[in-house]
């Protein structure tokens, strides 16, 4: 096989507001890996909530790879994630995007989508929320006039303006709504806010405390109506157990789990627990959103709607038609991908 690696700074359509301040763009890394003339891609991110490492410190590490599976003919990703694996130790994140692009080319190399190849095979159609980023009220609302037709939205809290925001969203649509509290809130705070959650029709929430709360989570679990899933609280596969009693479900982004397979693990270990599953790709390409809507078909609640959060598209695969996934035709995980838009490390 041979291996390449690309770097790109994703410019945001709206300035992301986080913990550590506002952010304009994300950095993403990636992988093309070629065998016999078919070419499969894989993704990875920086996210300073999941993983300490830079995107050149990944898009280096990745590189380095390179002579190792020069000679390596793919066959199964499972056995070729096992051989990389010693590469990345615990780096989930660098790993996620190499094994992705395994699991595309293996899907290409086969002639069936991943998700036919997995034997996911529910009907749908299946819906993605739209994320509306942390803002003020009247800059949210803007956000939600320029797409105004999803089904589902999934809105990002900051602690601070929370119900009064939801409130002004409520006035101007019927959809169903999500929310992220990304760990802003407090117990106390939490506990306020459920009443005035159900009353607005909120039907998920994802991450309510800081991670480490889990005395908290549980008091708040066994005081919410509303399911609650975990996400900066479960990092690892090991994490998925430790959220039974404290959380309702799991968002199992694949950068936490080393990649496809590993997410595969990770909802096999969440429904064994009797936990839904969510599946989440933020800020990312097509790469990395097509990736993820292989999973949609087993899935409680996903979003993959980082493509429509940045710029430029540099790649082609899942569509959203005001949130209802459109698969592409292609095999693997169905992407294509724009090399002339992205600089090669």
């Amino acid at each position: 096989m041979k291996l390449k690696v690309f770097r790109k700074d994703l410019s945001l359509k709206h300035v992301m507001m986080t913990g550590a301040g506002s952010v304009s763009f994300v950095r993403c890394v990636i992988v093309e890996l070629e065998q016999d003339g078919i070419v499969g891609f894989g993704e990875t991110y920086e996210d300073p909530a999941v993983h300490p490492l830079r995107a050149d410190a990944m898009a280096e590490k990745i590189a380095r790879l390179g002579p190792a599976v020069g000679g390596y003919a793919l066959a199964d990703p499972t056995a070729f994630d096992r051989f990389i694996a010693p590469v990345f130790q615990d780096d989930a994140a660098s790993r996620c995007a190499v094994e992705m692009a395994a699991c595309d080319l293996w899907g290409k190399i086969f002639g069936y989508p991943l998700r036919r190849l997995w034997r996911y095979r529910a009907a749908g159609p299946f819906y993605s929320s739209y994320t509306i980023g942390q803002d003020s009220p009247e800059r949210a609302l803007e956000k939600f006039e320029e797409i105004p037709d999803w089904p589902i939205y999934r809105v990002e809290l900051a602690g601070r303006s929370d119900i009064p925001l939801l409130e002004r969203l409520r006035q101007r649509t019927c959809a169903r709504f999500y929310v992220d509290a990304g760990g802003n809130w407090s117990l106390s705070q939490a506990l306020d806010y459920l009443p005035h959650l159900v009353r607005l029709g909120v039907e998920l929430i994802e991450q309510p405390l800081p991670p480490g709360q889990w005395e908290e989570a549980k008091i708040l679990k066994e005081h919410s109506p509303i399911p609650l899933y975990a996400d900066e609280s479960c990092l690892s596969i090991e994490d998925v157990g430790r959220c039974v009693g404290a959380f309702d479900g799991v968002n199992l982004r694949p950068i936490k789990f080393g990649g496809l397979l590993g997410t595969r693990r990770a909802i096999a270990a969440a429904r064994a627990f009797g936990l839904k599953t969510m599946v989440g790709s933020p800020i990312e390409t097509s790469v990395g959103a097509s990736a993820a809507a292989q999973f949609a078909p087993i899935l409680d609640a996903f979003y993959i709607d980082g493509p429509q959060q940045i710029d430029r598209r540099i790649g082609q695969g899942v569509e959203l038609d005001h949130g209802r996934v459109c698969f592409s035709r292609l095999n693997g995980t169905g992407v294509t991908f724009i090399k002339s838009q992205v600089r090669t490390e």
